[in-house]
C-alpha cells in the first residue's frame, strides 16, 4: 500500500502532485491537452510509479517531514516499523534518529524492489498487506504509517492490526492529504509520458479516524494541519509551476496524527 504523489490539482485553483480539477499531485503540473487520465488501483499505480517514484521532489512529502520530525520521539532503544514504507523515505529517517531496529511492510512488489536496492535496507523490508501483517503482536515501540491511510476503506481494521503489532504506550504516526486538500481536488497522480495515473484513495476526517483508533485503545495526543511554506516554494519552481505556489500554500495540505496506545486489547 502506500505513498503520496507530489503534487496535485487544487479544483480550478492549481494543479499539482496530487493536485486538481482532476490532475495529480505528483508533479505540479497543469492538464496537458490530449493527455488521458486512468483511475487505477493500489497495487496498480504503485507498481507503475515505482520506477520513477525517487526521480523528483514532492512538495508533500518535503512538508508531511517537516511537519512530523518535530513530533517524532527519542527512538534511541525502540524498535520501529513503517506501515506502507514503499522505498525507503522514512525507514532512513528512523535509523537516523537512533531507532535500535526499522522494518518497512508494503503490499506492492515494485516499491519494495526500489528499496531493497538500498545497501541500508538490506533486510529490513517485508512484501505484505498492512492489513494482515505477518509479524508477532506488540514487537514495535513506534510506527510510522506515512500517507497510507488514504488508500485504506476501513481504517478501524487498520488501526486494530497496528494496536495488534504495537507495545503498550507506543507511538504510531499517521500522515496523510489532508481532507480540506482533497475536497479541493486534489489527488494521488503521476504523469506518464502519454497519460496522467491516478490511484485510488479514500478520503477519511479526522473525527472518523480518531474515532477508529480510539475504538482499538489509542488516544490523540497530537494532531497537526499544515500549509505548503517557503521551504516548498523551490519544489513548485523547479516543477515550472511556481506560478500555482500562492494560491496552493493556502490550502491545508498534509494531516499528521500521533496516537499512543493506552489500553490493549488485553486490557
Amino acid at each position: 500500500m502506500k505513498r503520496e504523489s507530489v503534487l496535485a490539482s487544487q479544483g480550478r485553483q492549481a494543479e499539482s502532485n496530487r493536485m486538481p480539477d482532476r490532475q495529480p499531485l505528483g508533479r505540479t503540473q497543469e492538464p496537458q491537452a490530449g493527455l488521458e487520465t486512468v483511475r487505477v488501483s493500489v497495487r496498480e499505480g504503485y507498481k507503475l510509479w515505482a520506477a520513477t517514484y525517487d526521480d523528483n521532489p514532492n512538495p508533500l512529502l518535503a512538508l508531511e517531514e517537516r511537519g512530523l520530525c518535530p513530533m517524532l520521539p527519542d527512538l534511541r532503544c525502540k524498535d520501529a516499523l513503517d506501515i506502507g514504507c514503499g522505498t525507503g523515505r522514512w525507514l532512513r529517517a528512523l535509523l537516523d534518529r537512533g531507532a535500535r531496529s526499522v522494518v518497512g511492510v508494503d503490499s506492492c512488489a515494485e516499491m519494495i524492489g526500489r528499496a531493497s536496492k538500498k545497501a541500508f535496507l538490506r533486510n529490513r523490508l517485508i512484501l505484505a498487506d498492512g492489513l494482515a501483517l505477518p509479524l508477532r503482536s506488540r514487537v514495535a515501540d513506534v510506527i510510522v504509517c506515512s500517507f497510507t491511510v488514504g488508500h485504506v476503506l476501513n481504517t478501524r481494521v487498520l488501526a486494530s492490526e497496528l494496536a495488534r503489532v504495537v507495545r503498550p504506550r507506543a507511538d504510531v504516526f499517521v500522515t496523510d492529504m489532508h481532507p480540506e486538500a482533497q475536497a479541493r481536488g486534489w489527488r494521488c497522480a503521476f504523469s506518464r509520458t502519454d497519460q496522467t495515473v491516478e490511484i485510488r484513495t479514500f478520503a477519511h476526517a479526522l473525527e472518523d479516524l480518531r474515532s477508529s483508533f480510539d475504538c482499538e485503545g489509542f488516544k490523540l495526543v497530537k494532531s497537526g494541519e499544515f500549509c505548503l511554506g517557503e521551504p516548498e516554494r523551490r519544489i513548485f519552481w523547479v516543477a515550472g509551476k511556481e506560478n500555482i505556489f500562492e494560491t496552493a500554500r493556502l490550502v491545508r495540505a498534509v494531516l499528521v496524527l500521533h496516537f499512543r496506545l493506552v489500553q490493549s486489547r488485553t486490557g
